[in-house]
């Protein structure tokens, strides 16, 4: 079966593509907003990071090359994140995955979280 295209709408919030940003697909209810954590606050401000969703948080390996990833979810992203900027430090990103309805459910949001884990095994 051959590969159909697909268009992605990135729109630049403060219009830099280093500062937030968010992303979706046409035909598709998910909605992913991205972040620096120097803007973090702003970002969870925002109705769709009260949702139930999956989120990552990037950041610097002290020890190596590699990107570190926390992967998680919850049924609100925001004050997940919010617990998280409190106790880790080492992240410098963070990725927020809901949908524009918050029509996800748990267990929606288990399976992506799942299978993200699986994949990001899989980079090591």
């Amino acid at each position: 079966m051959p590969n159909r295209g697909q268009s992605l709408e990135l729109f630049f919030i403060d219009g830099s593509p280093d500062g937030m940003l968010t992303a979706e697909i046409f035909n598709w209810t998910g909605h992913v907003l991205v972040t620096p954590r120097i803007r973090l606050a702003e970002a969870l401000k925002r109705k769709e990071a009260g949702y139930t969703g999956v989120y990552i948080l990037l950041g610097d390996s002290d020890e190596s090359s590699l990107v570190m990833a926390y992967i998680g979810e919850s049924d609100d992203v925001a004050s997940r994140i919010r617990n998280h900027d409190s106790k880790r430090d080492w992240w410098t990103q963070a990725i927020l995955i809901t949908s524009t309805a918050n029509s996800l459910n748990k267990a929606h949001v288990r399976y992506v979280e799942s299978r993200l884990v699986e994949e990001a095994r899989k980079c090591n």
